[in-house]
């Protein structure tokens, strides 16, 4: 453990340097400032104290019977009472939709359109809602501690996670309600491509979504960020300097950047896309497995009715952490390893672009 101690950071509240959690902030952001928020706030113990999902897994977004949040006496005072709260006494803060209100979490889009006053920022205002509710719980503290927040800035990043929180309790209703949905399919059509798939099939819906994509051999950076830097492995078998030298990837600065950057925003809830064929990218997905980051695995071994995953791969199901995909081997173009690898990546990047509106169908063989 270490004995690492907190400042405070004007316009972001008491930091620590390092924070590895899925709830901490962005280093140095100014919370108090203008800006967009998608906050979550969990329950402790993930009680169901808000209400209860109702609806039809069947019916589309538009139908009147499209999984909703039912509220309890609880939810009812939130939504009416603790949530204008926030706008009442903060006038430069707003409260978008459309509000998630879950059993057991809440999400919020929370946009602050001018600067709060001095000493108050986003995790002053989430706190002071907090201890609302929980005062109209009546039975002590009701959540985790702290909250998650992302950032909503990038173009039509705020209609996916709007379409997102729409379709929660839909998600909650077939994880509830249809669990084998969420285990294996022996078909599902994807833009016009056929998979076998196993695992948590939400993760194709989910809004935020990165490739993992690195060669095998990169051009050795090394050689312009300082000079000579090869390892004394190379040096006593002679390896030659020079500019333009390829090595492999795991070797270069710019491998340590990315995986810096992918684990990031992996840890941040992102889901990471990758059929993990190069050192890196298996790198990148063993980490994801252990870690239980996000993740869809594009595999070329098919998946058939009596097919599992080894035990990393199946705990990350089990964790809901993962969803794995194996292309039909009749729409996986090629006839060599390294076209068939290049398709699979190819479909990494089809997978990332998904949107609300892809479309999407359950089937069989047939």
């Amino acid at each position: 453990m270490t004995d690492n101690k907190p400042k405070y950071i004007e316009g972001v509240g008491w930091r620590y340097d390092t924070v590895h959690s899925q709830k901490r902030r962005k280093k140095n952001h100014r919370y108090n400032d203008v800006g967009t928020y998608l906050v979550t706030i969990v329950v402790e113990g993930r009680k169901p104290v808000f209400g209860s999902i109702k609806g039809n897994i069947k019916a589309r977004p538009t139908d009147s019977d499209y999984p909703v949040t039912v509220f309890s006496p609880l939810g009812e005072k939130l939504i009416k009472e603790e949530l204008p709260k926030i706008h009442a006494i903060y006038p430069m803060v707003e409260i978008w939709s459309p509000i998630c209100i879950m059993p057991d979490h809440i999400h919020l889009i929370v946009h602050i359109k001018a600067p709060l006053p001095p000493k108050k920022h986003l995790g002053i205002v989430i706190g002071a809602f907090k201890g609302g509710v929980s005062r109209a719980w009546g039975e002590g503290a009701l959540f985790e501690d702290g909250y998650n927040d992302r950032i909503l800035m990038r173009d039509g990043q705020l209609q996916n996670w709007k379409a997102y929180l729409h379709a929660n309790p839909y998600r909650w209703l077939v994880r509830h309600t249809r669990p084998e949905l969420m285990q294996r399919a022996l078909c599902v059509m994807i833009n016009g491509v056929r998979y076998g798939a196993f695992g948590n099939f939400t993760l194709l819906r989910h809004p935020e979504k990165a490739q993992v994509f690195f060669h095998r051999r990169t051009v050795d950076d090394r050689l312009t960020q300082g000079g000579d830097r090869l390892t004394p492995i190379e040096r006593r078998q002679g390896t030659p300097i020079g500019q333009g030298r390829l090595v492999p990837t795991e070797l270069t600065l710019f491998w340590q950047k990315e995986r810096e950057r992918l684990i990031e925003i992996a840890e941040q809830g992102d889901v990471l896309v990758t059929p993990g064929i190069s050192e890196c990218e298996k790198r990148i997905k063993n980490e994801c497995l252990e870690q239980h980051y996000r993740l869809i695995h594009l595999q070329a071994e098919p998946i058939g009715e009596y097919w599992k995953p080894e035990r990393s791969r199946f705990e990350a199901c089990v964790a809901g952490s993962l969803l794995i995909l194996a292309p039909w081997s009749e729409d996986l173009k090629g006839d060599t390893d390294y076209t068939r690898f290049h398709n699979l990546n190819t479909l990494a990047a089809s997978i990332c672009a998904l949107d609300a509106t892809t479309e999407c169908q359950l089937g069989g063989h047939g």
